[in-house]
């Protein structure tokens, strides 16, 4: 059986806005969670790790679900459940006021942003043709995360201002909006009814078709594309770079406010990681066209580098808000470069779930390391060896890839 409809209409460019809106919004609405409780709760640091670790250890555990729930369910509802269940926690985190509610919040939070993020990711892989993946990709990430540096910092500075409360509950009307915003992408896009799915990128970067399409083209029968395999075919180099920079985006929007706060310029400093992200994930697209994606990763990770370097060893609050957007610059452009070789390594969807497990597993880890860090005083320490770590890497990465092209 053939969907050529489904496939025709899925190339609709208002099907990419429903599709970047919704997850805007809702990015948004998680990263100004993600430093919320850092900031609103400074004198127990013990317990805004317990509260990101929590949220994301369910980010990562739902993530390897979800191209099996748009198989099944089609990419438009699995974004609309996902955006409402995240509108649900993080009403439920705003109203907390004992742990164990925190902790219900920071739980569904979690489940619903770890849907919504890989499907968001593989949406656009079904939503563009391959040969124009790149720097959809880099438009994609450029659009986020920019509605995440306007709202991130508004939602933080809207709960110093009034309270948690009164963000909770403004959180929740933009989850209810995200939800409805998906409902531009056609009903049909992402399911199939059964077997393999019909990803449009597969390991090698080029088109694909379901199999049922090419039986049908064919006229005659054939066994079903085998998937490449996970463990063989994912660039883990790659995405060990793009581990270290997040872990280093972590201390951007959870401990280097904090940093801030001491100047009264914390919702500045989580403005500028988020707008030098949104930056560097629409550079990162247009630099990997020029100088290749090794030098693009390079380039990332010695931004990144001279973010945490400079925030950790410079003092005032010139030098907290340029770490900030150093970090965030840095760390956009790796996001976007590790995706696009991921994509073309594997297909969309198992190659959105291992980066975006890169991306959240850097986030927990930092999220639990940053609050240790502070707790203790080895919060310099911390991010110098971060820091290197990700220089590192990025060399290893570069001349990977160069051996590889």
């Amino acid at each position: 059986m053939k969907f050529p409809a489904r496939r025709s209409s899925s190339r609709s460019p208002a099907a990419l806005v429903s599709l970047t809106a919704t997850v805007s919004v809702s990015v948004a609405i998680f990263f100004t969670l993600y430093s919320l409780i850092p900031v609103t709760r400074a004198d127990a640091p013990g317990l805004s790790s317990v509260f990101v670790g929590t949220m994301m250890a369910f980010v990562m555990g739902v993530q390897v679900f979800t191209p099996a729930l748009v198989r099944r369910l089609s990419l438009r509802y699995v974004l609309t459940g996902s955006a409402l269940l995240l509108a649900a926690g993080a009403l439920v985190t705003g109203m907390a006021a004992a742990t164990p509610t925190l902790l219900i919040g920071a739980v569904a939070t979690g489940a619903g942003f770890g849907v919504l993020i890989v499907a968001g990711a593989q949406g656009v892989a079904l939503l563009v043709p391959p040969t124009k993946l790149g720097r959809a990709l880099g438009t994609y990430g450029l659009f986020t995360m920019a509605a995440s540096a306007l709202g991130s910092p508004a939602g933080v500075q809207l709960a110093l201002t009034f309270s948690s409360p009164v963000f909770g509950i403004c959180a929740f009307a933009a989850g209810i909006i995200a939800a409805g915003l998906s409902f531009g992408i056609p009903a049909g896009v992402g399911r199939t009814p059964s077997g393999p799915s019909v990803d449009n990128v597969d390991n090698s970067g080029e088109s694909g078709e379901s199999t049922t399409n090419a039986q049908a083209s064919s006229g005659t029968e054939r066994k079903p594309r085998t998937r490449p395999s996970l463990v063989a075919n994912a660039p883990w180099l790659v995405l060990s770079l793009l581990l270290a920079a997040v872990v280093v985006l972590s201390h951007g929007l959870s401990s280097l406010p904090v940093l801030a706060s001491a100047y009264g310029r914390a919702a500045v400093v989580v403005f500028a990681v988020q707008a030098g992200n949104a930056l560097g994930r629409g550079i990162g697209g247009e630099l990997e066209a020029k100088v290749e994606a090794g030098g693009a990763a390079t380039t990332g990770a010695v931004l990144l580098a001279a973010g945490g370097v400079v925030g950790v060893l410079v003092g005032g609050s010139a030098a907290v808000i340029a770490s900030g957007l150093l970090i965030g610059l840095g760390v956009g452009i790796v996001q976007t470069v590790t995706l696009h070789v991921a994509m073309r390594r594997l297909d969309s969807g198992p190659a959105s779930v291992v980066w975006n497990l890169s991306v959240d597993g850097g986030l927990w880890v930092g999220g639990i390391l940053w609050g240790v860090a502070l707790t203790a005083g080895l919060l310099t320490a911390g991010v110098l060896a971060v820091s290197a770590a990700a220089i590192i890497i990025g060399a290893g990465v570069t001349a990977q890839l160069r051996r590889r092209a």
